[in-house]
């Protein structure tokens, strides 16, 4: 429930912000459709269920993330949410006020002592909703609470990816020589992507033209915590 109420909240806002002409959105654009046929094989191999009816975001809101097929897909899945950030304006609405993963325009409002823009933005609704004149550090907030936030969003995901890389490098250290079934998620001329089952880890297969979406099995060849870094090859 707090979770449909936050998200009740940030609707409202973003409502009020446009209305207002002024404010900061977490914007995403539309996710790019071609990636929709890769993503579907891969929910395929992780036994992940997708009628031809269902938008990646059905999907997605049915994932139980505490299981590890589930949690690798949400992993691939989200390459679909590149671009998200934050849209600062004044007078003039951008042309793409709305954020994809959410199906409207929202923004970040409920969080001020945790979140550096909410600080901002709810002083902006505040403002707004009782139509008096937004001060100057109010108006600055729109340039140069954006660029930010987006910093700190890019140091989070990159904190979080370097914790995952080093714990599966930890995972199988002691594995090195073990074959695993896998599945393929991603796959190129000189190297793929897959997931083992058990542990569950992500890492790069050396093997070339893997199938996208099949089931494999692989090698562990390599677990270097230190460089966080886990290899495999394909077996058969």
């Amino acid at each position: 429930m707090d979770a449909q109420i936050s998200l009740l909240t940030w609707r409202a806002a973003a409502r009020l912000m446009l209305d207002g002409g002024t404010g900061i959105l977490r914007t995403l654009p539309t996710p790019d459709p071609d990636r929709f046929p890769r993503l579907r094989q891969a929910a395929q191999s992780l036994g992940i269920h997708w009628s031809q009816e269902d938008h990646p975001g059905d999907v997605l809101a049915r994932l139980d993330t505490s299981r590890p097929r589930h949690a690798a897909f949400a992993d691939l899945a989200a390459e679909l949410l590149r671009g998200a950030g934050y849209t600062g304006f004044r007078t003039t609405p951008p042309d793409d006020p709305g954020h994809a993963g959410v199906g409207d325009a929202y923004a970040h409002v409920t969080a001020p002592l945790r979140r550096l823009v909410d600080r901002f933005t709810s002083e902006i609704c505040v403002h707004l909703a009782a139509g008096t004149t937004l001060p100057e550090w109010l108006l600055e907030s729109l340039e140069t609470v954006p660029p930010v936030m987006v910093a700190g969003d890019q140091r989070a995901r990159a904190l979080d990816r370097t914790v995952i890389d080093a714990t599966e490098a930890f995972v199988l250290a002691g594995r090195l020589g073990e074959i695993f079934p896998s599945a393929v998620i991603e796959t190129g001329p000189e190297h793929g992507t897959v997931v083992i089952d058990d542990p569950m880890v992500i890492g790069r297969c050396e093997s070339p033209d893997l199938p996208l979406g099949g089931r494999i099995e692989v090698r562990c060849t390599e677990a270097n915590v230190a460089e966080r870094r886990v290899r495999f090859e394909r077996v058969r």
